[in-house]
């Protein structure tokens, strides 16, 4: 039996999208035991959950489907998932539920943002695994990998419920660690490069694309990117292009004109609204930015796909 959960979608659309801190995504489903850096969720069911859609999540979610199928959007765009499917969503960017089988499952590990900004970006060797699920989000795994991925799980869950010893943050994040370490093998596997090498090129494209996240709203421009990672424009650009085949303005281009987008379709904001949430200076200005992304104007949009 498949739920159709598109007739939630009017519960939001009265409101902004909002974000969602890791405390709430605890709050928000069953028999969850809050760490303070790093919750585990498993045999999670969807339909046990009260998180609006659409949801921006501000955690990074490793979540491994262990039964049933489904339809996921992230960032606007529509993934088929089922059994040993693994899906990285990274903070800022949207989810919602589109279906899902009855018996439908998953297990789920999210982090803090302290975790995805200060711990995760010193681990360089990870740099390509997170640029690339941040333009590549699901990846359908084998049976042994599915296994291998649920082996971390089982051990974070057991550490987590279990008694509060003096290690167990530091031993918790080694297991993480561990576990994402495991998914760059198999990044590593279905890629045609022989070795990932650690790049001073890769951490700076990690931290253009979590600076960007943050501040496109305000910032549209290539310049101040630039001068948040202390290098040229021009490096910026060449940088950006090299490791992701995007432009630095085309990464900048793209985020404004997603949130335009989920902001058109999952709320009745007007288009004046909308252009004064993402800093533009009047709603003409928004309309010809808007129209010239994505070849409709904002109003047309709406139209479409609300």
């Amino acid at each position: 039996m498949i739920i159709d959960v598109k007739s939630q979608a009017a519960v939001v659309q009265k409101e902004a999208v909002k974000e969602f801190s890791l405390q709430d995504v605890a709050r928000k489903v069953n028999n969850v035991n809050l760490d303070e850096e790093i919750v585990v969720v498993e045999d999670w069911c969807p339909g046990r959950s009260e998180m609006p859609v659409p949801a921006r999540v501000n955690a990074l979610l490793i979540i491994l489907c262990t039964h049933g199928k489904g339809r996921i959007g992230i960032d606007l765009k529509e993934y088929e998932v089922e059994k040993d499917t693994l899906l990285v969503i990274q903070p800022k960017n949207y989810i919602y539920l589109i279906d899902y089988d009855e018996d439908a499952r998953a297990n789920i590990v999210a982090c803090s943002g302290h975790v995805v900004e200060d711990v995760l970006p010193k681990l360089t060797d990870l740099l390509p695994l997170l640029i690339h699920h941040r333009t590549e989000p699901v990846t359908h795994l084998n049976e042994e990998e599915s296994g291998n991925l649920n082996v971390f799980y089982r051990f974070l869950r057991t550490n987590l419920t279990g008694p509060r010893t003096p290690f167990l943050q530091r031993k918790v994040l080694c297991v993480l660690q561990a576990a994402l370490f495991e998914m760059m093998d198999m990044h590593h596997a279905r890629s045609k490069e022989a070795i990932f090498r650690r790049t001073r090129k890769e951490e700076i494209m990690a931290k253009f694309i979590l600076a960007v996240s943050e501040d496109f709203r305000e910032h549209r421009e290539v310049s101040y990117y630039a001068e948040r990672l202390c290098i040229t424009p021009k490096h910026l650009s060449a940088v950006a292009k090299e490791t992701s085949g995007r432009t630095a303005g085309e990464w900048i281009e793209g985020y404004v004109t997603m949130e335009a987008k989920v902001l058109l379709k999952s709320t009745d904001l007007t288009v004046q609204e909308v252009a004064a949430r993402l800093n533009f200076a009047n709603q003409s200005f928004f309309g010809k930015y808007f129209k010239h992304q994505t070849g409709m104007s904002p109003s047309a949009y709406r139209r479409a796909f609300s």
